[in-house]
């Protein structure tokens, strides 16, 4: 038997830990000690078959997981937890999150993005490699998207039947997330590092979900989407699924209120192609508003409010014309729904209140800022993180290395000949092209991003450090922002 485990993303005062048990039909009980003290779980726990539909000949499912969630007596502390399963152990060492930022003098509230992580491409397995060695602790972990490629290696024969689809889409999120114990490279290293949020986007199912896709047969009909859909949406929610069941997951560190938001899963709910659904459901976006609400209440209760939103894809971006949106990526403009969400923006804009947005997805970092037009204060700053490590394209990537080795012999080599350069952002955002947009910062190649925040005054300051993924060290070393400040006035 496999033991592993993660902690996910919860409240200060509470540690919630993912534990898996692989290779086994009976899963043993699940004992805890958290700092050699023997703790049981708030609710009783619940090991259930993981949905790859892996069983032995009798049928019987052999891999599993399961949720436990401890009340601990104190936020930002440190807490070392033993999990024991029948004869196998694992340990994490992890905090619970802060009540609050701390003033610079005490340091800062550390939260590592990252996004589009193609397992195969990490070959060394440089992405734990790094990630383990940056001296700034994270206290947060958010994995904004493309956590595993279900679509890739391009011209994969997958199944057209269940249970061989789950099979195989199943076989791809072990390798991600038991990589410690297969001796391979994977996300392992950096789930143990920090509590983690992970936030689907398309590759959680296939390119451009929901929609057919040329070079992927299965996408094709109808029956077969809906049957790829079903088993990777299974296999998100057990080992991704931190979020509520309108997709959404609140986590308040004063002053700071933050909202991580699921515009994947549901998107065209009704799946009739129209671009309208963004979000799982109509409580989706209750969610969002009150979220809205609250930070507007704390400010007219004269208490700093901050805004932090994070989905999947980036807001300050071009939207792709009607034909491009089915065939290559649509973004959220392109869905009715997203006028909703900027609404609540311009609510936030329009009482003072400042929010940072991060996401992945679009395979180079930057951090941008938008300005309202009424105020003429910035009162958005979008954060973004991508690709932690990139898929190869085929023919086209071979190509662009063999012209870096051409223009290398002429002293004019690119760093990261595969991958694009960040684009600036478009003039305006919003639904009544409320900001003016700026990007302030750009980052190409492989990389990971630490957002550190701190206390100052009625508000927060922040910076942005991105670390290249990349095996020469002068390359590799951080790169890093200026201070913005967030100012609720």
């Amino acid at each position: 038997m496999i033991l592993s485990a993660y902690v996910q993303a919860a409240k200060p005062d509470v540690i919630q830990v993912w534990v898996g048990l692989f290779g086994t039909t009976d899963p043993p009980p699940v004992s805890f000690r958290i700092n050699d003290i023997v703790v049981h779980p708030l609710e009783a726990p619940i090991i259930a078959a993981i949905h790859d539909r892996e069983t032995d000949a009798a049928g019987r499912s052999l891999n599993h997981r399961g949720i436990f969630r401890f009340a601990v007596p104190q936020a930002d502390a440190l807490y070392r937890i033993d999990i024991a399963a029948g004869s196998e152990r694992y340990e994490l060492l992890t905090r619970s999150l802060p009540n609050a930022i701390p003033p610079k003098l005490d340091g800062s509230f550390n939260l590592l993005l990252c996004s589009c992580y193609y397992q195969p491409e990490d070959k060394d397995g440089l992405l734990g490699t790094i990630v383990s060695q940056i001296k700034v602790q994270p206290h947060l972990i958010v994995m904004a998207g493309d956590q595993v490629y279900l679509d890739l290696p391009s011209f994969e024969d997958l199944p057209e039947t269940d249970p061989e689809i789950s099979q195989r889409l199943g076989k791809k999120y072990r390798r991600n997330w038991l990589s410690t114990a297969l001796n391979i490279p994977g996300l392992e290293p950096i789930l143990t590092r920090a509590p983690v949020v992970c936030i689907p986007d398309d590759h959680e199912f296939w390119n451009n979900y929901p929609f057919s896709q040329k070079q992927l047969p299965n996408t094709w009909n109808a029956e077969g989407r809906n049957l790829w859909a079903a088993a990777a949406k299974a296999l998100y929610e057990d080992y991704q699924g931190c979020l509520d069941a309108a997709g959404v997951l609140r986590i308040d560190i004063q002053p700071l209120k933050m909202l991580f938001v699921d515009m994947r899963c549901g998107r065209d709910r009704n799946r009739d192609e129209s671009f309208h659904y963004l979000t799982r459901s109509d409580d989706t976006l209750a969610a969002i508003k009150r979220w809205v609400d609250d930070l507007i209440a704390a400010k007219a209760d004269h208490q700093p409010a901050i805004g932090v939103l994070s989905s999947g894809q980036a807001l300050f971006i071009d939207q792709p014309s009607e034909s491009d949106r089915s065939i290559m990526d649509a973004e959220m403009s392109n869905y009715a729904e997203m006028n909703d969400v900027h609404e609540q923006l311009e609510r936030l804009a329009d009482a003072g209140i400042p929010v940072m947005y991060l996401t992945g997805d679009v395979h180079w970092g930057r951090v941008a800022t938008a300005r309202d037009l009424q105020s003429d204060r910035t009162l958005m700053y979008e954060i973004i993180s991508s690709p932690a490590r990139l898929f190869r394209t085929p023919l086209l990537d071979s190509a662009h290395e063999a012209l870096n080795s051409l223009k290398s012999m002429f002293g004019n080599s690119d760093t990261w000949p595969r991958h694009s350069k960040p684009l600036k952002t478009p003039d305006r955002f919003g639904k009544n092209r409320h900001f003016s947009l700026k990007s302030e910062f750009e980052q190409a190649g492989d990389h990971v991003a630490v957002v550190s925040f701190t206390q100052a005054g009625a508000g927060v300051e922040f910076q942005v450090s991105y670390y290249a993924i990349h095996k020469d060290k002068s390359i590799a070393q951080s790169r890093t922002t200026g201070n913005y400040r967030l100012l609720s006035i």
